[in-house]
């Protein structure tokens, strides 16, 4: 196949998002293995495929705050401090690479593996440039208006791209996780996920109790404007979070924090 005569596409890839669709984290919280690269491209490049774009995929910039150590064709690491726990930097790097992707002229399609609301803007500049853009969901963003009531900023994300390319969890959890069961994985993982949303919704319950009248109508009033909660009272989530399970939240859980507070104040 004469490649040069394909649309060219690029992939933009937060691995954490990857980690989480795929459901790999490490339930205590502790240092997962690493995910394996090699063949995510060729996922891509299937998947691009399935949903009907045949493309030619150049390059996937891999962001991530630690280093495989692994050389991998065709794709480059972009790392990002440990510390960017709430993605700032992420974001900027990423929306940085997809407005130079945009500029050059030369790049048709880009696939984004990111949940990341603040990416809207970005994404709409990108396809006013003539982009086709693609984004990376599991199986939930075929059930769009129950993901508008469970992730409502994720949906919200999802419904500005051009194409949503659907993987399943278990299929992304052979790919990226070397020597895993994903059958096993993935109904163990069900099980901590039920858990996990019934422990933090307890937290969320314990804080909202102890806030007063005046504060929560405060609140009604200035988390429409914001992706998620204002820093004093993420901040104090956190804290609350961390005490109920005895160690700091990962990526995934501070996520669900946020959600359910976002949920009980603005209900």
């Amino acid at each position: 196949m004469n490649t040069h005569a394909l649309p060219r596409a690029v992939a933009l890839v937060d691995a954490r998002y990857l980690r989480w669709l795929a459901r790999l984290e490490d339930p205590d919280g502790g240092t997962a293995a690493p995910l394996s690269r090699d063949r995510v491209a060729d996922a891509f490049q299937h998947v691009l495929g399935r949903a009907g774009l045949r493309t030619h995929l150049l390059r996937t910039y891999w962001y991530t705050d630690v280093d495989d150590q692994a050389v991998v064709d065709d794709q480059a690491l972009r790392l990002v401090p440990a510390t960017d726990t709430d993605g700032n930097t992420l974001v900027r790097q990423m929306a940085s690479d997809l407005q130079a992707l945009a500029a050059c002229g030369r790049i048709d399609i880009v696939v984004i593996a990111s949940d990341d609301d603040r990416l809207c803007a970005p994404m709409e500049a990108a396809k006013m440039a003539g982009l086709t853009v693609c984004l990376l969901a599991d199986e939930r963003a075929e059930s769009m208006p129950r993901l508008m009531q469970q992730d409502p900023n994720w949906a919200r994300l999802l419904r500005e791209a051009d194409r949503r390319l659907v993987m399943r969890s278990s299929d992304l959890a052979q790919i990226l996780g070397a020597g895993l069961d994903p059958d096993g994985a993935l109904s163990e993982q069900g099980k901590r996920d039920e858990d996990l949303e019934a422990a933090m919704q307890a937290v969320v319950n314990s804080w909202w109790g102890s806030v007063s009248h005046d504060d929560r109508e405060s609140l009604r009033d200035e988390l429409p404007a914001l992706r998620g909660v204002p820093p004093e009272v993420d901040r104090e989530l956190l804290l609350r979070g961390k005490n109920a399970l005895n160690r700091s939240l990962n990526f995934h859980e501070k996520r669900v924090l946020r959600e359910h507070a976002r949920r009980v104040a603005m209900a």
